[in-house]
């Protein structure tokens, strides 16, 4: 499913006088069954622009295209538009309410109208995807720990099979092991489903591991994007805007610019370990050759 915004723009408050321009003429194609990452300053309209989206949030002016549709045209457009594009906000675990795990992740197919079967087949299949224990689907929610009720509340979206689904900073207060579970259950989910992926983040290390496109804001509107590595090598101006590059990135500069053969498009650990291994097989052949 084709996701496409054009001139799209919000203002809060917009006759009064706290009016605040949230999102400014922002005009972007999501590419079909990418993992796009949203980057940006807090206040940039990172959260507006995907509450847009999803049509959470009416647009001031211009269009959110499903399809060559405006998910805005009406009512029911909008309504079938919300199961298309599914929204977990950031610290969905607070928006939990249901007894079970269960209960909470077979909400929106309920919501769809979907037999008892397919929920029931939705409910394992969603647990299965964020690396949820069966055996937890009975217990309250409210007994399990940050990281799982994270877990719980992504598999409620990912339970209604949404052909985009989008995060607001799906990882954020996690430790390491509990992103790396969080972002393989993404993975998992796009490469069986074929689904677009939109995840919002701060993390410019998360970007580099998993987004393969990048929309960049800043003060409202949509100044850069681009493939991760298209992105990534504009370090300069993503400094100028009081963002960075991760910063094995930088390591990797520095080593470039004393001299080292090394390639300009690393922004991972495991990839600058292989672009340092092959480095140093390739001094030990010279200084082979030398001798």
């Amino acid at each position: 499913m084709k996701l496409e915004l054009k001139n799209l723009s919000y203002v809060y408050s917009g006759d009064t006088t706290f009016r605040r321009q949230a999102v400014d003429d922002v005009s972007a194609v999501i590419r079909e069954g990418s993992i796009t990452g949203i980057i940006g300053h807090t206040g940039s309209g990172k959260s507006t622009l995907v509450q847009m989206m999803n049509g959470l949030l009416s647009p001031t002016s211009g269009e959110v295209l499903l399809d060559g549709e405006n998910i805005f045209k009406d009512k029911k457009t909008l309504f079938s538009a919300r199961f298309k594009v599914g929204l977990v906000f950031q610290y969905p675990e607070y928006q939990l309410f249901e007894e079970t795990v269960a209960k909470d992740i077979a909400f929106g197919p309920k919501n769809q109208k979907l037999s008892q079967k397919e929920i029931a087949g939705r409910i394992l299949e969603a647990a299965d995807f964020v690396g949820l224990d069966r055996e937890l689907l009975d217990r309250s929610p409210f007994d399990l720990s940050g990281g799982q009720k994270r877990r719980v509340a992504i598999a409620g979206v990912m339970a209604m099979r949404p052909p985009i689904l989008i995060l607001d900073e799906p990882a954020s207060g996690l430790d390491p092991v509990g992103r790396e579970e969080i972002f393989g259950g993404l993975l998992r989910y796009r490469d069986q489903t074929g689904a677009t992926i939109i995840i919002v983040s701060h993390s410019m290390e998360d970007m580099a591991r998993y987004a393969e496109d990048i929309l960049v804001m800043s003060e409202s509107r949509l100044v850069l994007s681009g493939s991760r590595d298209e992105v990534f090598r504009k370090a300069d101006f993503l400094c100028s805007i009081g963002l960075d590059v991760p910063e094995v990135t930088h390591l990797m500069n520095e080593l470039r610019r004393r001299g080292y053969d090394l390639p300009d498009n690393i922004y991972t650990v495991e990839g600058a370990e292989a672009a340092l291994r092959r480095l140093k097989d390739q001094l030990h052949h010279k200084e082979g050759k030398v001798c």
